[in-house]
C-alpha cells in the first residue's frame, strides 16, 4: 500500500513539472517578441529623414537603466529594434545625439501591444543665444539647518527658445569663456546636485557659477539644481544675478528665515510642494541684473565647516584644466585687441547673412505669440541699446512701455489660470 502511495505521488510530481514546462515555455516565447520603429525627423527642416543617424534603445526596468542596441537610419530615416522584452515592467526610449544635442523618443511599454512606433526627432544646431529668455525662474530657499550650519537652497528654470534651431554650446574656453548655457550661483556654495535638463551633457566651474553644455530645444526646456549655502552667523544675505533676460522671478523663502528685499515685491505667503513660503517676485529683468535677499533670525551653526564642490553624481573641472584655462585666459588678453579686429571683419561680411535665417524664423514664432513677441522687442530693445544706436532716455520709454504690456499680460494669464 505504501509502494502503490510512493508511486501515485511520484506520478503526480511529474505530471505537475510537464504541465508547468507546458505554461512557462509559451510565456517565455510571447516576452520576446516586441518590436520598436520609427524615423529621425529634422525638425527644423520640415522633419526631413535623416539618414545615417546612430541610435541607441534604452531599457528602464525599475530604479535601473542600460542601452541594449544601436543601429544606424536607412536612406529614409528608418531604424527597428527587434526580439524585445514586453515584460509591462519594462519601458524603452530611443536617444540619439545629432549635432552636439541629445535627442529622446517617447517612452514605449509593449505588454499590451508588442509592436510600437516611436521616432526622433532632432533639430539644426546654432551657437547663438540671441533668441533665448528665461520666461520663469524659482528660488526656493528652506529652513536653515545649524547642525551643518547650511541653508538648503533649490532653483528651476524655464528656458524659451525662440529659434526653431536647437542652441548648443560649447565648455571650449579658448576664448576665454564658454559659450555655453550658464548659471549664477552665491559665493561658497557646496554640495551642488543636478536635476531635470542636464542629463547626458557635461558641467563645469565658471567664476561665480557653472556652465554647461547642455542644448536648448525650440520652445520650453526645464532646468532644476540644489546645493547648500554655508552660513556662520545670525544674518545672512543671499545673491543671485539672472544670466539672461528674465520675465519672471520668484524667491520662495521659509517663513521661518524672517526675509526682506529692497530688490523684489512681497507677494505674501505662497504654498509650493506642500509647504508654505514667503513670496517675493519681479518680472521683465534683463541679464546680469543684481538682485539679494537678506535673512535675519538664523539659527547660530553649530560648525562652519565645508567647501564649495559638487557631489559624486556631479562633474566639475579638474585642477588641471583650471589651470589651462588660466593660462588661456591670459593669451586672450594679450591678443585681445587683434581678435576685435578678426571679428568686427567678419561681422561685417559673413556675419549678417548667417544670423538673417535665425531672426527671420524668431520673428515668424514671436508673431503667434504675443508674450514671445513682447519678449523678443525687450531682446531687441537691449541691444540696440548696448550697441549705442538709441539714445538712453529713448531706450528707457521704450522698455517702460513694452515692460508694462509684458506685465499686463501675465497677469491677464495669470487671472485665466484663476
Amino acid at each position: 500500500m505504501r509502494k502503490l502511495i510512493t508511486s501515485s505521488l511520484l506520478l503526480v510530481s511529474i505530471l505537475a513539472l510537464t504541465i508547468l514546462s507546458w505554461q512557462v515555455t509559451p510565456v517565455h516565447a510571447a516576452a520576446e517578441n516586441g518590436q520598436i520603429s520609427g524615423q529621425v525627423l529634422d525638425g527644423t527642416n520640415k522633419n526631413t529623414p535623416v539618414s545615417g543617424q546612430d541610435v541607441t534603445l534604452q531599457l528602464a526596468q525599475g530604479s535601473s537603466s542600460r542601452d541594449v542596441g544601436s543601429v544606424k537610419t536607412d536612406a529614409q530615416g528608418h531604424f527597428s529594434f527587434d526580439k524585445l522584452a514586453t515584460d509591462q515592467t519594462i519601458s524603452y526610449v530611443v536617444y540619439t545625439r545629432y549635432q552636439g544635442a541629445q535627442y529622446v523618443s517617447n517612452a514605449v511599454v509593449l505588454n499590451q501591444k508588442a509592436s510600437q512606433v516611436a521616432n526622433v526627432q532632432v533639430y539644426e544646431s546654432t551657437t547663438s543665444t540671441d533668441n533665448i529668455a528665461v520666461v520663469r525662474s524659482t528660488v526656493l530657499m528652506r529652513q536653515a539647518d545649524p547642525a551643518k550650519g547650511v541653508i538648503n537652497v533649490s532653483q528651476a528654470f524655464s528656458f524659451q527658445n525662440l529659434n526653431k534651431k536647437t542652441y548648443v554650446g560649447s565648455l571650449n574656453a579658448s576664448k576665454g569663456k564658454p559659450n555655453a548655457l550658464l548659471f549664477s550661483l552665491p559665493t561658497g556654495v557646496r554640495n551642488i546636485t543636478l536635476g531635470s535638463g542636464f542629463s547626458g551633457y557635461q558641467v563645469i566651474q565658471v567664476n561665480q557659477g557653472f556652465a554647461t553644455d547642455a542644448a536648448l530645444l525650440p520652445g520650453t526646456n526645464e532646468f532644476s539644481y540644489s546645493y547648500e549655502v554655508p552660513y556662520t552667523g545670525s544674518t545672512y544675505t543671499f545673491s543671485y544675478e539672472t544670466q539672461y533676460p528674465t520675465v519672471s522671478l520668484s524667491v520662495l523663502v521659509d517663513p521661518g528665515l524672517h526675509a526682506s528685499s529692497k530688490d523684489l515685491t512681497s507677494a505674501g505667503i505662497v504654498n509650493a510642494d506642500n509647504h508654505v513660503y514667503h513670496s517675493f517676485t519681479a518680472t521683465v529683468l534683463p541679464a546680469h541684473k543684481q538682485v539679494s535677499v537678506a535673512l535675519e533670525g538664523l539659527a547660530l551653526p553649530a560648525s562652519n565647516a565645508g567647501s564649495p564642490s559638487f557631489n559624486a553624481a556631479t562633474i566639475w573641472l579638474i585642477v588641471g584644466v583650471l589651470v589651462l584655462i588660466a593660462i588661456v585666459v591670459m593669451i586672450w588678453f594679450l591678443l585681445r585687441s587683434q581678435r576685435k579686429r578678426v571679428a568686427a571683419n567678419q561681422k561685417r561680411g559673413a556675419g549678417k547673412q548667417a544670423h538673417s535665417g535665425d531672426k527671420e524664423t524668431a520673428r515668424a514664432s514671436a508673431a503667434d505669440n504675443p508674450e514671445q513677441a513682447l519678449l523678443q522687442e525687450l531682446l531687441k530693445l537691449d541691444k540696440e541699446y548696448e550697441a549705442g544706436n538709441i539714445t538712453k532716455e529713448r531706450y528707457e520709454k521704450q522698455r517702460a512701455r513694452t515692460k508694462a504690456r509684458l506685465r499686463t499680460l501675465l497677469s491677464e494669464k495669470e487671472t485665466t489660470r484663476r
